[in-house]
Parts: structure tokens; sequence; C-alpha cells
């Protein structure tokens, strides 16, 4: 009678209680997790994993392993961060995010462990609902995405099946290191004693790290351009060369060139989990490909003119939407028709090498639009932005404010024109949502 009469709480209670853990900031260390866990009654250890880290391109690999696996049938869970609005988003099973009704409710019962004296930052707090939610729905199979670094991530308790590390590059060096080598060492922290390791890192010191830890831990590992090999054809398409697999002109349902090199990582790994004994044959690869989304990683929308949502945040990210906008045949001033950037950074740990960034975009476009992202992360601010006002490449315009930022970039583009909306997943999350209660929809460049 007890249980049945116990208060509790509304989403919109829940999530304001959460949020205040956004202020705790970022706490990296497993000792945490594992007591919290343990009063949970391990539930990570109940179903098998998939581990990916990487600089870039652990979303969209994630999108792409977790489209086929639930194409072959898979009752497959996805783990991922940040959220573009809600943060239902971070939670699904078979593509589809948790209820708000079964959210609240595991706040709240993991709050009541936080007041027994259990500590948790906010990310530690999500990965904990994550891995009991996935294990109360009976997955058969759980994709979790690292949120910063690998070795002392929260969501390295796992012992997965297999890890994959997308790619290396400089990021975040306030919590991982100031150097290739420092960083790939936080990201081999994922790789597990005899697991097999999927690795699409290119730079050659990067590299060495990844080789190195799997040799001292015996986990066998499959290499880009050595174990299996991907060429882009166009936007849309690739061809895969794997072990036993081979894919011609296979269609992606995610975007740009660079998107091969993640959507090969998938292909990859499903061929090693299909000789692990999973049902996955190609066909099942070629169209849980074709069938990925992955919202705000180079999401098209169409209205007045055409909108490019990519959550480029680093130097890496910001070339490969330069590849990706090359790649829509819409360069700068393309028939006059007012391309235009709307750009925003965060920049927590005090890090980050913002102007680089903008500097490097902004030559695409006709003009940009700097603004200050939505929160929870330090902004880089208006005044910040004001010394280098002058150093821009392109005409820019300082708004402080997004939402009116957002509307004076839609109103200057023309309509065969081409809106970039990048540099921080906050400012992405919070237009798309915009212009999706104004009536603009997904569009998809013709194949």
């Amino acid at each position: 009678m007890k249980a049945l009469l116990e208060k509790k709480i509304t989403y919109d209670e829940a999530l304001a209680y959460l949020n205040k853990f956004q202020f705790h900031g970022f706490k990296l260390g497993l000792e945490r997790m594992e007591a919290i866990l343990e009063a949970m009654g391990m539930p990570h250890q109940r179903y098998p994993c998939i581990h990916v880290a990487g600089t870039n391109g652990k979303g969209s690999t994630c999108a792409f392993l977790s489209s086929i696996l639930v194409e072959a049938g898979i009752k497959t869970a996805l783990y991922t961060s940040p959220h573009l609005f809600s943060l239902t988003e971070r939670f699904k099973i078979d593509n589809e995010a948790v209820s708000k009704e079964e959210l609240a409710d595991l706040i709240l019962e993991i709050k009541k462990l936080v007041e027994k004296g259990y500590e948790l930052s906010y990310f530690e707090f999500t990965t904990v609902i994550a891995m009991t939610w996935f294990a109360r729905q009976g997955v058969d199979a759980a994709i979790f995405e690292t949120g910063l670094g690998g070795r002392l991530d929260a969501t390295n308790v796992t012992t997965p099946l297999l890890s994959v590390i997308t790619n290396i590059s400089l990021d975040h060096q306030a919590y991982l290191g100031n150097t290739i080598t420092e960083i790939a060492w936080e990201k081999a922290g994922i790789i597990k004693t005899g697991r097999p390791v999927v690795s699409g890192v290119r730079d050659s010191k990067a590299a060495e790290v990844i080789e190195r830890r799997c040799m001292e831990l015996n986990a066998p590992l499959y290499q880009l351009d050595k174990d299996f090999t991907v060429e882009s054809r166009d936007l849309m398409h690739m061809d895969y060369k794997g072990h036993e697999m081979v894919l011609h002109n296979a269609c992606l349902g995610l975007p740009g060139s660079h998107q091969a090199l993640n959507a090969a990582l998938a292909a990859m790994s499903s061929e090693i989990l299909a000789r692990q004994g999973w049902q996955i044959g190609d066909a099942d690869v070629k169209t849980g490909l074709a069938k990925a989304k992955w919202p705000g990683r180079g999401e098209m929308l169409q209205g007045r003119c055409t909108v490019l949502l990519d959550g480029a945040h680093n130097l890496d990210g910001v070339q490969r939407l330069k590849d990706l906008v090359k790649g829509l045949g819409n360069p700068r001033g393309a028939g006059r028709n007012g391309n235009l950037l709307l750009w925003a950074c965060s920049n927590e740990g005090g890090g980050k090498d913002f102007y680089s960034m903008l500097k490097e975009a902004a030559p695409m476009f006709d003009a940009v639009v700097i603004t200050e992202p939505p929160g929870p992360r330090n902004p880089v601010t208006i005044d910040e932005w004001s010394k280098y006002r002058d150093e821009i490449p392109v005409k820019a315009v300082l708004i402080k404010d997004w939402r009116r930022a957002l509307n004076e970039a839609v109103d200057s583009c023309r309509p065969k024109g081409l809106l970039c909306v990048a540099g921080s997943l906050y400012l992405v999350g919070a237009a798309r949502r915009k212009l999706l209660d104004k009536g603009w929809r997904s569009w998809t460049p013709p194949a």
C-alpha cells in the first residue's frame, strides 16, 4: 500500500531536478559509476554492448550500426549525447525514444540514491538511466557512445563485444591532453582484453597508440585501409570491401562524403558481430545504412531556403562541413544566392580555438551571423567575438540572442540560397526545433 501511495514526479519536475547536475561540471572517473550501478543491481551486465569512441563521427557511426542491427531484427538500444531538443533523444530502443513517463520514474529512482549519499555528474546520471532502462526492457544489444574521451568516461564500465574508435584529432584538450598521442591514449581506454577493435584512425601517431594498446591487451584490431576499405562515390553513396562483405554503390542515409568512413566502421563491426554468431546479413547492412538517420548532423531542411544543420564544433568537424557544402554544389556566391552561415560556439574549459574554426569555415559563405548558443555550456560571448570582427574574412553580423539571429539569417537568405547552422550542437538543436515548428521539413539531396 505504501508503494502505491508513494509520490511520483512529473517529467518537468524530474527534468528540473536533473538539470541541476549540469552545474556540477565534468567528473572523469569510474568510482561513482561503479558504486551506483552496484546499488542498482549491475544493470549494464545484463546485455551485450558495443562501445564507440572518437573525436568526430561517433554519433553517426552509432546511428549506422543501430540501424543495421534493427534491420536484422535485433532489439537494439542506443545511448548517445548530447541531445538536440529533448532529453528523451539520448535513450532509444529500435530507434524509439524512451517515454517521458518512464524517464521521470527512472530519475526519481536514482534521485533517492543520490539523497542517500551517492554522487553523480549530469552525464553519469544519464548513463545510469540508460543502462538501467535497457536492462529492464530486455534488449538484445546496446550501443554506447562515449561522452568525453574513453578511459575515464562514465560509459567505460562496460565490457563490450567490440570497441569502435572513429577518428582522433585535437578536441577537449583541457580534459584529455594537449597532443594527439595523449588524446589517443584516453580514447584507447575503451579497449578491453581479448575484445576486437574496429579503428578508423588515420593519424599515424594516434594509430600507433591504438595498435600498441591492442597488442598489450591481445585485442584483435581491424584497421581502415588495412583490413577494410571504403571509397565515397558522392554525397550519398559508397563502395565498401571488408573481409567477406563487399558493397557496391551502397546508399547512405546520412549525406556527406565523410559519412562513408562512419558507414564503413559500422559495416566492419557488423561483419565481426556476424562472425560471433549474430544473424546479420549483407542485405541487413545495406538496408540499414540507407535507412540511418541522425538529426542535426548534415541534416537538410527545406522551407523558404535550404538549411544545412551540422554539429561541427572543432577544426576537424569544420573541414568535414566544408566538404559537405562543396558536395552540395552550392559554393560561395553561386548564382548570387546569398549563402549564409549562422554560427555559435561553446567553450567549456576555455581551450577551444573558436576563432580558427570560424576563420576556416567563413570563406565558404557570403556572410556570417554570429550568435551565442543556448545553454547549458559556457558560450563564446558576443563581446569575445567582437574582438575578431575585423579579422573575419567575410561580412559578419553579431547578434546576441540566437532566436533573433536565426530570424535574421533566414530572412537574409535568398530562396535558392543555403543557410548553414553550425559551431554548436546546442544552437543546431534549438534552431532545428524552431524551424520544424514553423513548418520546415526534412529534405534529402537527390541520389
